[in-house]
């Protein structure tokens, strides 16, 4: 039977974050406002929705399930995520916001118009994003149901329905509105969740110095700072997590009121994202202590790091972290329903030069957006291995999408649309092919290097060789305001 208390935090976490997702209609006054917020939020909104949507029900569970099987391999993703923050504000975030001070955007596919002057470029990019962001969700709907299920009490189906049915409903009304607001709550109770996991595990363990001392003890590696790792995946993971831009993050720039808010929200946003990476190092250590002081049996699962972790803590204490953890889920899927729904309605058309006024957007949108959440029910529940086999694209995917175009293309004027056109080509025959190779064939890269990491790496360098011989849309090519935004 679940606890009370961990019933009602549960039901009230719903509906506080269910009516604060509907109050964003109220600030939406055209499409881009939709699909964008744009200039709606301060900096202190905007960069706590961000951290939100980043660290993601990944941080949560599967930050200490690494944290747990390899040591300290993982702190390289996330202790090195801080760097990321500042390239993200300053380098892109910058010109992102110029852009959109002179040009009506609103998503990613809308930059990669207004920089390459090509129809095939956004769509391309639109294909790619509903592409993760259903691969994305599949992976989302059983993690999300085992574990409203698990704390409520309830069928897994009925699980679904009410973590998705809620995501679902608030952003169909205010689109990315809702999906910041949301993000910004959500990201508050990541917040305060992983500062008081972090006093807890020290105070369970005795402190830093005994809890180390007994792990180290066990076995040395898992405290060793490359862990049970190999150089070439932390260094890896040290430069994919630097550069990697996923869309609902970046997305979200078109939301800051005014230009000067880029200069405290790498602050801000770090900041929130470091202090709760305490709970993605300090869980997946303290189960480690668990099991290694004999308190808990060994775990089957890493990911079953931070359960375990919560069985040994106080209930007010466990719904607080719970609470966190369907945050950190929630965040992250209305943000990508957000992206997939204004590919598929706004993108896409467009792409085809067909447009629909900003009154037949924001409905279609709202049409969409169901049609989206089901589809990613339906895939994600009926779906078995295949959804586990396509988890993988979606962020490597993602990436090595965006990355030429934010990272190449809005800080060389050179860079060309045949450049980024090839990058994005090449981004889905990799990403498919090393899934082919590794799911389907059993076979693996050496020196456990992540095949996403070479995904980024092939089409950034495509990009930039192809637009060495190429010449559309760069140089003299480039719109002024565009090169302004660029000289920046």
């Amino acid at each position: 039977m679940s606890d009370p208390l961990v019933v009602a935090v549960v039901v009230l976490y719903f509906i506080v974050t269910f009516l604060i997702g509907v109050y964003g209609v109220k600030k939406i006054k055209s499409a881009e406002h939709y699909y964008g917020a744009r200039k709606l939020f301060g900096a202190f909104i905007t960069s706590i929705a961000i951290f939100a949507s980043i660290m993601s029900g990944f941080g949560f569970v599967g930050g200490p399930g690494l944290v747990y099987a390899l040591g300290a391999t993982s702190l390289w993703i996330t202790l090195t995520a801080g760097m990321g923050y500042g390239f993200m504000w300053y380098v892109i975030g910058k010109r992102i916001r110029a852009i959109a001070e002179v040009r009506p955007i609103a998503t990613l596919p809308d930059l990669a118009e207004a920089r390459f002057k090509s129809g095939a470029a956004r769509g391309l990019l639109a294909i790619s994003l509903v592409l993760g962001v259903i691969a994305y969700l599949g992976t989302q709907v059983m993690a999300g149901g085992y574990v409203v299920s698990g704390l409520l009490g309830i069928p897994l189906e009925t699980s679904i329905l009410i973590i998705f049915g809620i995501t679902m409903a608030y952003t169909a009304i205010a689109g990315m509105v809702a999906s910041i607001l949301t993000d910004f709550f959500q990201g508050l109770i990541m917040l305060i969740a992983a500062a008081v996991v972090f006093i807890l595990a020290l105070v369970m363990t005795g402190g830093t110095g005994p809890m180390f001392q007994t792990i180290g003890q066990e076995n040395p590696i898992l405290i060793d700072p490359l862990g049970r790792g190999t150089w070439m995946l932390v260094l890896m993971w040290w430069f994919v997590f630097t550069i990697g831009s996923q869309p609902h993050s970046v997305t979200k720039f078109y939301a800051l009121k005014s230009h000067k808010d880029l200069k405290w929200g790498a602050v801000i946003s770090g900041g929130a994202y470091m202090l709760s990476s305490l709970l993605w190092i300090f869980v997946g250590y303290a189960a480690l202590w668990l099991v290694i002081s004999g308190r808990i049996p060994a775990l089957q699962k890493p990911d079953q790091a931070a359960i375990a972790f919560l069985t040994q803590v106080p209930p007010v204490i466990s719904a607080l972290v719970y609470a966190g953890l369907l945050a950190a889920i929630m965040s992250t899927s209305s943000g990508f329903i957000s992206v997939g729904t204004a590919a598929l309605v706004r993108d896409l058309p467009r792409a085809f030069g067909r447009d629909l006024d900003y009154r037949k957007q924001i409905w279609w949108g709202r049409v969409v957006t169901i049609i989206l959440t089901v589809f990613a029910l339906i895939f994600g529940y009926f779906g078995g291995y295949l959804v586990a086999i396509l988890g993988a694209l979606g962020w490597g995917y993602f990436a090595s999408a965006i990355a030429p175009l934010v990272l190449v293309g809005l800080n060389w004027k050179r860079a060309t649309r045949e450049g980024y056109v090839t990058a994005l080509v090449l981004a889905l025959v990799l990403n498919i092919g090393f899934l082919i190779y590794e799911k389907g064939l059993g076979m693996k890269i050496p020196y456990g290097i992540p095949s996403y990491g070479i995904s980024i790496i092939v089409a950034l360098l495509a990009m930039i060789l192809v637009s060495m011989v190429t010449k559309g849309a760069a140089e003299e090519e480039l719109d002024p305001d565009i090169r302004a935004a660029m000289d920046l």
